[in-house]
């Protein structure tokens, strides 16, 4: 693609978002094409050099509706391997902030063996960048970056593109002489619906999603197809809707969705990992994993602000209809919490509010067991999962009530029915009694003795 090729490109994105994303798209089909796979990473490589300072790409997203930086990789705890990854936003899409940042942090917290070869499933990974950072630093086996978005994905394998790809186009090969290809795609999926559908088995789960109930529900009702506006798209960044479970109360129902999605995907020492907003209070955050059966770890925690075109009116709400108070705080330095209405009338009044953010690690405690027991639940009996607990101080205890439960559960699901005792009752237990009236009182009965009233 000649200079002239970029200057007819910068014009129809200047167009619109969605004349934008056209032309991105027809970037990407030259980019899966290996006859002009070459050509088109040289393109954005000049693309990218139009925009040289962080002013210039700023007014790149303002006027052509996208943007191409660098995320530096060798701030984090742990760096190794390659200094920067190359990355595309659209207005579409979730942008790389705090949030994201302190998740690949709160992953820097585990061992370096914790992805090594490793098939990983990332919940919601927007443009893709920590899926592709996982995949070089870790070397994993797969990654497969996840998310309902659709222009997300499509953006995401440009990025993929952008960083297994040199600036001539030549593949960038790692220690085991594969390149990002090798180890990373990218899909459209509604949390583990992808890895569901084609019987994929995970060793890791990590996830970073919406944990807000969307102020407008009926928004959430939407089709979700790349042609939707800019507006509703981005929307699914910061907001959920109601998913069915006790946690939607918090605004938590998405990630207890997935957590028990990902139970039946999750190899048995699967671990998963989540970014999770601290709003509901930590406790709250533990006991949605402990109560399903997870030991939890917390790697990571910190106060960030709260996303400026993020709506908390709905967390206003929940508090009226409870007693249930969420934690915020004024500004970055505020240490004593407040509430979600008084954090959304300091807001409005042009404070800044911020909450805790942490990163927690959980493993199944029993994981056959726990598997079996939601297999059971998913089955028609989701009004029991929001009441169950699995979560057990002593080991002893969990050691015994859980394979009860799965037993229980196994059972169930071979009969749809409990068979009932016949009236005279149970026969193992009339036995019992005529064994123990024949040894100790020498009356000579038997299960099946008639007794008649006197």
């Amino acid at each position: 693609m000649a200079e002239r090729s970029v200057e007819e490109f910068l014009k129809e994105c200047q167009q619109s978002g969605d004349s934008a994303y056209a032309a991105l798209r027809s970037v990407l089909e030259r980019l899966e094409d290996q006859k002009t796979r070459v050509q088109a990473r040289i393109f954005l490589a000049d693309l990218q050099k139009r925009f040289p300072s962080k002013e210039a790409r700023d007014q790149c997203f303002d006027s052509y509706h996208f943007r191409i930086e660098d995320i530096f990789l060798d701030q984090y705890e742990g760096y190794q391997g390659r200094k920067k990854l190359t990355t595309m936003v659209i207005p579409s899409i979730f942008i790389p902030e705090d949030w994201s940042f302190t998740f690949y942090e709160g992953l820097n917290r585990h061992p370096d063996s914790i992805f090594k070869d490793k098939s990983v499933a990332e919940l919601g990974c927007g443009n893709g960048w920590i899926s592709i950072a996982i995949a070089e630093k870790w070397l994993p086996l797969k990654v497969y970056g996840l998310d309902i978005n659709p222009r997300a994905v499509k953006i995401s394998w440009i990025n993929l593109y952008l960083n297994a790809l040199d600036e001539q186009g030549q593949p960038i090969y790692d220690g085991e002489k594969k390149t990002l290809l090798d180890r990373v795609e990218f899909h459209e999926s509604d949390l583990l619906g992808y890895c569901r559908d084609h019987d994929i088995q995970l060793d890791r789960i990590v996830g970073c999603i919406p944990q807000i109930l969307n102020p407008n529900p009926d928004a959430m009702s939407k089709m979700i197809t790349e042609n939707a506006s800019e507006e509703f798209l981005y929307s699914l960044s910061n907001y959920c809707a109601l998913q069915g479970f006790v946690e939607d109360q918090f605004g938590l129902g998405l990630i207890a969705r997935a957590v028990e999605e990902g139970i039946a995907v999750i190899k048995p020492m699967g671990i998963m990992i989540f970014n999770m907003g601290g709003r509901p209070g930590q406790g709250v955050c533990k006991r949605l994993f402990e109560r399903r059966g997870f030991f939890v770890n917390k790697l990571w925690q910190t106060k960030i602000l709260q996303a400026a075109d993020t709506d908390i009116s709905a967390l206003v709400e929940i508090e009226k209809n409870s007693p249930h108070r969420f934690e915020f705080f004024m500004g970055l330095s505020g240490d004593q919490p407040i509430c979600a209405r008084t954090a959304w009338a300091y807001g409005n009044a042009g404070g800044r509010i911020s909450h805790a953010l942490s990163v927690y690690s959980c493993q199944l405690r029993q994981p056959n067991q726990v598997k079996k027991i939601f297999e059971f639940l998913k089955n028609g009996f989701q009004d029991i999962s929001s009441s169950l607990d699995l979560s057990f101080q002593d080991d002893a205890v969990a050691d015994e009530k859980i394979p009860f439960l799965a037993y229980l559960a196994s059972i169930l699901k071979e009969s749809s029915f409990c068979s009932y005792e016949p009236p005279a009752g149970s026969k193992q237990f009339r036995n019992f009694i005529a064994s123990f009236m024949k040894t100790y009182h020498r009356i000579p009965l038997s299960a099946d003795t008639k007794l008649k009233e006197s």
